[in-house]
C-alpha cells in the first residue's frame, strides 16, 4: 500500500471499530462509485459481510467499466474482492439475497418494482437523515405495504456527529472561491443546524464576518424577508455569498427569490458565490457574470458541494454509521422481530433516526 492507502486502511479500521461495526453473514447491496466513495463497498466487506453487490453506472466520473476496474483493484488491495461483485442492473436475483439495501447514489430509486424483489425481512437504512428523504428516491409507501423498515442516521449526535465537517467544508469552499477566511465578510444562506448553523459557528469562530440569513428556526440568523432591503444598503461590502439552505424549500436568488442575481450583481459585481445546497434560479446564476462555484449547481435538496471535499473520512465515516442503521434493523428483523420491535432495538442500538411522527 502507498501512503494514501495506508491512511485509508486506517480510517476503515477506524470507522468499523468507531461503531461497533459487524455486518457478518449478512448481505448488502449498495453503490460502487468513484473518488472517496470507492472504497465504500470495501468497508462493508471489511466489516464481516458475507456478500456484497455494488452497482455501478456511467456517470460523468467514468464509464461503469472503469468503476469496475477501480473497484475490484481496490478490493484486491484489500483482499475482499472474493467478496465483492459489481454489478451494472439492479436485478431479482441480487436484490432479493440482500439483507441490507442502502439507499446509495446508484442503487437509486428505490421504486416499487425492486421493493417488490425484497425478501420480507430486509431493510433500508437511509444514510443521511430522515428530514432529507426525497419522494423521487424512495418509495416509502410500498416499503410500508410490504413492511420493509427504513429508518435514517442521525448525524448531529455522537457517535457520527457531522456539524463539525460542515465547519470546515464552508471554509473549503471560501479558499475554492480564492478568499482568505480570515476577516472575510460572508453573506450565508441557510440554517439547519448541521449545515448552515455549523457554517455559521465556525466561520465566526475563526475571525470571519458573517451576516446570517434563514427562515424562522429559533436561532440567531435574520429572516430572508430582511434579505432584499439589507442587501440594498450593504451588499457592496460582502466578498462571498454562501447559500446552505437544506429545509427551506423557497426560491432564496432569483426572479421569485428574495433577490435576484442581477441585482447582486449591479450591487457588488465582484462577489464571490458558492453553492452548498438551496433553491436558486440557476439559469439566472449561470447567465449573470458572477464567479461562482462548484461549476455544477444542483436543484434544491440536493448538494452541489459535499463534505468529500474534505477528503475520505467524512464520507467513510457516515457510510459506517448508516451501514449501523442497517445492521441493527435487519438482525432485529431477522430474529423475527416485529417493526415496531425492530424500530426501538435500532433506535437503542445504533446511530438510527425514526421519521417525524414516528413514521418509520
Amino acid at each position: 500500500m502507498n501512503k494514501f492507502e495506508k491512511r485509508i486502511n486506517k480510517i476503515l479500521r477506524q470507522c468499523i471499530e468507531q461503531f461497533n461495526l459487524n455486518l457478518e453473514g449478512l448481505v448488502v447491496f449498495t453503490e460502487a462509485a468513484t473518488g472517496h466513495y470507492l472504497h465504500t463497498p470495501i468497508l462493508a466487506a471489511l466489516a464481516g459481510a458475507k456478500k456484497v453487490y455494488a452497482i455501478a453506472a456511467d456517470s460523468r466520473y467514468g464509464s461503469k467499466e472503469q468503476v469496475k476496474e477501480q473497484t475490484m483493484e481496490a478490493a484486491c488491495r484489500w483482499e475482499t474482492d472474493k467478496k465483492i461483485e459489481v454489478v451494472f442492473d439492479k436485478n431479482e436475483k441480487h436484490v432479493a439475497d440482500s439483507d441490507i439495501i442502502t439507499n446509495s447514489g446508484f442503487v437509486r430509486p428505490i421504486n416499487r418494482e425492486m421493493i417488490s424483489w425484497m425478501k420480507p425481512t430486509a431493510v433500508v437504512p437511509l444514510m443521511w437523515e430522515t428530514w432529507e428523504f426525497r419522494d423521487d428516491d424512495l418509495d416509502l409507501d410500498a416499503c410500508r405495504k410490504k413492511e420493509i423498515l427504513v429508518l435514517g442516521t442521525n448525524e448531529h449526535a455522537p457517535p457520527c456527529d457531522m456539524a463539525p465537517y460542515s465547519g470546515f467544508m464552508g471554509m473549503k469552499l471560501l479558499f475554492d472561491l480564492g478568499l482568505e477566511g480570515y476577516h472575510t465578510k460572508i453573506l450565508l444562506l441557510g440554517g439547519q443546524p448541521t449545515l448552515g448553523g455549523a457554517i455559521y459557528k465556525h466561520l465566526t469562530s475563526v475571525g470571519c464576518e458573517v451576516s446570517w440569513y434563514a427562515s424562522n428556526t429559533g436561532n440567531t440568523a435574520i429572516e430572508y424577508e430582511a434579505l432584499n432591503l439589507n442587501f440594498e444598503a450593504s451588499g457592496a461590502d460582502y466578498d462571498a455569498l454562501l447559500i446552505a439552505e437544506h429545509i427551506d424549500k423557497r426560491c432564496l436568488i432569483g426572479k421569485e427569490g428574495f433577490i435576484s442575481f442581477e441585482r447582486i450583481a449591479d450591487l457588488n459585481p465582484n462577489i464571490r458565490i458558492g453553492h452548498i445546497a438551496g433553491h436558486v434560479d440557476i439559469h439566472a446564476l449561470e447567465t449573470s457574470g458572477l464567479f461562482y462555484l462548484p461549476e455544477e449547481v444542483r436543484p434544491f435538496g440536493y448538494m452541489s458541494y459535499q463534505p468529500d471535499a474534505l477528503g475520505p473520512l467524512p464520507i467513510l465515516e457516515l457510510y459506517a454509521a448508516g451501514l449501523k442503521v442497517g445492521e441493527a434493523m435487519a438482525r432485529s428483523r431477522l430474529s423475527g422481530a416485529t417493526i415496531t420491535e425492530a424500530i426501538s432495538r435500532a433506535l437503542g442500538h445504533s446511530p438510527a433516526m425514526d421519521f417525524e411522527g414516528n413514521q418509520a
